[in-house]
């Protein structure tokens, strides 16, 4: 009997020391985006025994928070293959999207920064240098500085976490 209750303890510990992985914090002062700014691009760089595999068990996970989201199509993207902020129905860079932001257009939510947790696959990142986008967009998910009515939030304390081999 005291087998077990010795084995289940280490057991849930080797579990969730495996879970935590690695992590790198991308970014931790706010950055707003608007019609002036609406595309944030922010390299950061990865050791060369990051996992790169698409399985489900080593998903990445992107956390980062954000103020004022109240459109539907502000998105993120991680190595995109432009750098070019398009509308959502001719996205150019749809093959790498990990998500949109957390619309938060209760008025209560519009001041207060919200966490989103993007969980996406590893197989979006690469050993070295990737690079992070986020693209503001409007009400009807239009994008681009000549557009007009994009979506005004900020983003701060960007942090990824990821498994190596």
């Amino acid at each position: 009997m005291t087998k077990t209750f010795v084995l289940l303890p280490m057991l849930a510990a080797t579990l969730l020391a495996h879970a935590a992985g690695d992590f790198t914090t991308i970014r931790r002062t706010s950055t707003s985006l608007s019609d002036s700014t609406p595309r944030l691009l922010i390299n950061f760089t990865l050791p060369s025994n990051v996992n790169v595999s698409s399985s489900t068990s080593n998903s990445a996970v992107l956390d980062l928070e954000v103020l004022g989201s109240e459109f539907n199509f502000n998105e993120v993207y991680i190595n995109p293959p432009t750098t070019v902020c398009t509308s959502n129905d001719t996205d150019a860079n749809q093959t790498r999207s990990i998500g949109i932001l957390q619309e938060h257009d209760d008025t209560s939510l519009k001041t207060e920064w919200a966490t989103n947790h993007i969980a996406f696959s590893s197989g979006f990142l690469v050993a070295g240098t990737n690079q992070l986008m986020v693209c503001v967009r409007s009400f009807t998910g239009a994008a681009g500085p000549s557009v007009g009515n994009l979506d005004n939030i900020s983003l701060r304390s960007v942090v990824l976490h990821y498994h190596t081999q």
